[in-house]
């Protein structure tokens, strides 16, 4: 196996809505992200890498002060050898950048994506999911519109979630009662733009959750685990609970009234992936889901198979990484990772403990900043917590 050189390209997806080109620069907040988040491979690594060494690149010298001599050294300096290019998201302009840099063979990364992935991307994926895969009883409200009567008519069915393609992690999201004309004008405009956009029921989140899988080279769709996330008010990621996958398996099932559409929406998962997916990728794939109160019934929960479709290394798989690496096994607390802008994470450090670790450098208590903790010359700020870490 070739040395696996790790490249945390956060924000790829602003490339492929660029229309995946090979001369590429990302806007500046993604720049800046890439420059503030791009250690933290340096803390844990894919866990299908299997103990193997691995090097990172560096899109900037911003460092945890945490970092020991032995994490610092897989930073990549200069010659990596016959390594083997893993970005976190397909960009094949930075691929190729990159191979170039360091004098490899980019292989399939530099490659133009597959028309058949391309779906993935422009949510179009989950339109298919629901109408070939999932068994949910409003399957039906989940479509792609060309036109805005195509809204119009969808909305008579109740509230809907109107979602931009080439988005994710709360960015393009509407949630929609009713139409009037400023808000037709707007999504008229936004129609025009990218052509189709996504539309599902409004349901009554409570909590989010993604399933984590891994395709290897062979094909084979392995489940990595289940992992719990919290989101602002616009569906913007905030953190991630680190702990046991079959805890979380355990707690997701236990709060369904009816425990089978877990069962259920993993197998559709595993069948759409094998079939749509797997052919044409190897790597790591996300797949939101969430549980919702109907609205009526409000003793019953139930369960939102499919938010949307991540074919890269999603926060989850990083929280559950983190987990086996830098948490003491068998600890009872609830440990969290998250990602605040540096103003919000400004009053965070205000009161946070500072961190201890045991000798394999785990965390026992506090807050342990996973990149830089100056915040004056950074964006956004990561950091693992212990159980006292719950968000206040």
């Amino acid at each position: 196996m070739r040395t696996p050189l790790l490249v945390c390209n956060i924000g790829h997806e602003a490339a492929l809505e660029a229309g995946d080109p090979l001369h590429y620069t990302p806007p500046r907040l993604i720049r800046q992200m890439r420059s503030a988040l791009w250690s933290l491979p340096l803390w844990a690594s894919p866990a299908w890498l299997d103990g193997a060494s691995w090097w990172v690149h560096p899109f900037s010298e911003s460092l945890s002060p945490y970092l020991t001599e032995h994490e610092l050294s897989h930073i990549a300096k200069g010659d990596v050898g016959d390594s083997e290019l893993i970005l976190w998201g397909y960009e094949r302009s930075l691929a190729r950048s990159l191979a170039k840099r360091y004098g490899l063979s980019g292989g399939e990364t530099c490659s133009e994506l597959p028309q058949e992935l391309k779906p993935c991307w422009t949510r179009a994926a989950s339109a298919l999911f629901f109408e070939k895969y999932s068994s949910v009883p409003w399957r039906s409200r989940v479509a792609m519109i060309t036109q805005i009567e195509e809204l119009a008519k969808l909305l008579t069915q109740g509230a809907c979630l109107v979602k931009l393609p080439y988005s994710s992690s709360g960015r393009g999201l509407w949630r929609i009662n009713r139409l009037d004309s400023q808000l037709e004008e707007t999504l008229c405009k936004l129609l025009r733009r990218h052509r189709t956009l996504l539309v599902e029921p409004l349901l009554d989140k409570l909590q989010d959750y993604g399933a984590e899988y891994y395709i290897d080279e062979a094909g084979e769709v392995q489940f990595v685990g289940l992992c719990a996330f919290e989101t602002d008010d616009q569906g913007r990621y905030l953190d991630s609970l680190c702990q046991a996958p079959e805890k979380t398996l355990q707690q997701i099932t236990e709060s369904l009234s009816d425990p089978n559409e877990l069962t259920q929406a993993l197998a559709q998962h595993r069948a759409y992936l094998s079939r749509e997916v797997a052919p044409y990728y190897q790597g790591a794939v996300g797949i939101d889901l969430l549980t919702y109160r109907p609205y009526g019934v409000s003793s019953r929960i139930a369960l939102h198979p499919w938010v949307e479709i991540n074919l890269r290394y999603t926060m989850g798989h990083y929280a559950l990484d983190l987990y086996r690496e830098r948490i003491p096994q068998g600890s009872p607390d609830q440990y969290r990772f998250g990602i605040l802008s540096a103003q919000r994470a400004k009053a965070l450090l205000s009161t946070a403990d500072a961190p201890t670790l045991d000798d394999a450098g785990r965390l026992r208590s506090g807050l342990l900043p996973l990149t830089g903790s100056d915040l004056t010359g950074i964006s956004h700020f990561a950091y693992l917590r212990d159980g006292e870490g719950k968000r206040k």
